[in-house]
C-alpha cells in the first residue's frame, strides 16, 4: 500500500508537469491550428481525470493506515470474524476440554506431586540439548539435575489435543496404581498450558537400546548376559499380570515394545509410556463385554510381551513391525521359528552358554504368546509362572556348575603370616 501511494504521489508529479508545459507551449504558440486544439482539450481532460483518481486514492491510503479510528473498525471486524459460529464452537470447545482437564488433574493433587514450571526450567538448564534423553511423537524427554546429586526424567509434551490426552492418562494411571516394575511418577507440571511429566530417572536407560548395541560404554558395546535377560523378562511379566489382574481394576497397557521398557540400575526392568492404556473396573460389567475386553486389549497385551521376549531371544528388531494386524510381523515370525536350524535364531551372544534348553524353553513360551488366535494365548499369570519356573532351572544350572568346580584357596606368600586357632581340650 505504501507503493501505491508512492506511485499516486509521482503520477500527480509527472501530470503537473506535463500540464505546466503544455500551457507554456500554447502562450508561446497561439492556438494557430485546430489539431493543437483538439489535442489539448483531450490532454486537459486526461489530467483531470488522472488527477482526480490520484486524490482518491491518497486520501483512502491515508485515512486506512493514519486515521486510529479505522484500525479500530478493522479489530472490531476481526472479533466480529472469529467469533462467527464456527470459530466460537471450536474456542469454547478447547476451553471446556482444558476447564475439564484441569478440574480432573484436581482430583489428583493428593496422590503426586506438583512441581514448578521455573524448577524445572533450572533442573533441565532452561531444556538444553545436552540434556534429551529420549525424542518421541508427544513429546521430549530431559535428564533433571537435582540437589544432592539426584536425577530425575522430566517429559514435556507437545501442545496438542493429543498430547493433553496422553498426558492424562498417564497421570490417571501412574499416580494411582504404584508397584515394583512400573516407573514412579514424581510429580506435574501444568503452569499455563504447558504439561510437563516428572518420574524417576532410569540410568541404564530402555531395552531397546541395550538389545541393539545403542548404548556404548566407554566406546564399546555392553551385551546383556543370559540371566540378566531373563531377570528382564520375569519383572515384565509380573508387572503385566499385575495389571491384568488387579483387585479393583483390569488395566491394558496397549503398547508394550522394547522402548517403553526401562532399567534401574539393577537392571530391574519398568514399565513405561502408558499413554494409551485403558482401564475397566471389575466391579462393572456393564462398561464391557469381558469378552470382549480380554480378547482385544489383554490379550493384546501379552502378544506385545512375546514380541519383546522374542526380540530378548533372537536379538530381531520388531519396532517396525509392531501393529497387530501387520502381516510383515506374522510372516517374519513365522519364518523366522520355522527354520530347519533352530540354532540359527537364537541371538549369538547367548548360545554354548550352558543355557540352551532354557533358551528354548523360553523361545516355546514366546511362540504361544505371539499365537495368531487371541483366545490361544495365556494369560500373563500363566507366563509368569512358566518363566519363573525356567528361572529356577537356569539358577540351579548356575549353582551346578559352581559345585563342579574345584575349589582354589589362596597360596599365602613368603613374608605373610598364617594364625592358627587351636581349640582348647
Amino acid at each position: 500500500m505504501a507503493l501505491k501511494a508512492i506511485l499516486a504521489i509521482l503520477l500527480i508529479h509527472i501530470l503537473s508537469v506535463a500540464g505546466n508545459e503544455y500551457i507554456s507551449f500554447r502562450e508561446n504558440h497561439g492556438s494557430q491550428d485546430k489539431h493543437w486544439t483538439k489535442l489539448g482539450s483531450s490532454f486537459k481532460s486526461g489530467f483531470e481525470i488522472g488527477f482526480a483518481f490520484s486524490s482518491v486514492s491518497i486520501l483512502t491510503i491515508f485515512v486506512s493506515y493514519c486515521v486510529p479510528w479505522t484500525r479500530l473498525n478493522k479489530r472490531k471486524r476481526n472479533k466480529v470474524m472469529m467469533k462467527s459460529p464456527l470459530m466460537a464452537s471450536l474456542i469454547a470447545r478447547q476451553d471446556n476440554k482444558r476447564k475439564e482437564a484441569n478440574m480432573q488433574i484436581s482430583k489428583f493433587e493428593k496422590l503426586i506431586r506438583r512441581v514448578s514450571f521455573e524448577a524445572i526450567k533450572k533442573a533441565t538448564a532452561s531444556f538444553d540439548r545436552d540434556n534429551v534423553i529420549g525424542v518421541g511423537k508427544t513429546g521430549t524427554t530431559y535428564k533433571a539435575a537435582l540437589p544432592y546429586d539426584c536425577f530425575t526424567a522430566v517429559k514435556r509434551l507437545h501442545n496438542n489435543s493429543h498430547s493433553e490426552n496422553r498426558f492424562m492418562s498417564e497421570l490417571m494411571m501412574l499416580s494411582r496404581f504404584r508397584h515394583i516394575n512400573l516407573v514412579p511418577l514424581l510429580g506435574i507440571c501444568t503452569e499455563s498450558r504447558e504439561r510437563i511429566l516428572v518420574y524417576k530417572y532410569m540410568p541404564n536407560g530402555n531395552l531397546y537400546d541395550w538389545l541393539h548395541n545403542l548404548r556404548p560404554v566407554k566406546g564399546e558395546t555392553k551385551i546383556l548376559d543370559w540371566h540378566i535377560r531373563v531377570k528382564i523378562t520375569l519383572g515384565i511379566a509380573r508387572g503385566l499380570s499385575w495389571l491384568h489382574s488387579y483387585n479393583a481394576f483390569q488395566i491394558a497397557h496397549l503398547k508394550i515394545s522394547s522402548s517403553c521398557i526401562l532399567l534401574d540400575k539393577y537392571f530391574e526392568p519398568k514399565l513405561s509410556n502408558f499413554g494409551e492404556a485403558m482401564l475397566i473396573s471389575c466391579t462393572d460389567n456393564s462398561s464391557v463385554n469381558s469378552k470382549f475386553w480380554e480378547t482385544a486389549f489383554v490379550k493384546e497385551d501379552v502378544r506385545g510381551f512375546g514380541v519383546v521376549l522374542l526380540e530378548l531371544i533372537t536379538g530381531v528388531d520388531f519396532s517396525n513391525m509392531t501393529d497387530s494386524s501387520n502381516s510383515i510381523l506374522n510372516e517374519r515370525i513365522d519364518h523366522l521359528l520355522s527354520s530347519s536350524n533352530s540354532y540359527s535364531v537364537i541371538d549369538k551372544s547367548l548360545i554354548g552358554q550352558g543355557f540352551d534348553a532354557e533358551i528354548f524353553q523360553m523361545l516355546k513360551v514366546a511362540c504361544n504368546c505371539v499365537d495368531s488366535i487371541p483366545d490361544r494365548r495365556p494369560t500373563m499369570l500363566q507366563v509368569y509362572e512358566d518363566i519363573k519356573a525356567i528361572r529356577e532351572r537356569c539358577e540351579q544350572v548356575n549353582d551346578s556348575d559352581m559345585l563342579m568346580q574345584p575349589e582354589v584357596l589362596p597360596v599365602p606368600s613368603e613374608n605373610s603370616t598364617v594364625e592358627i586357632e587351636i581349640a582348647e581340650s
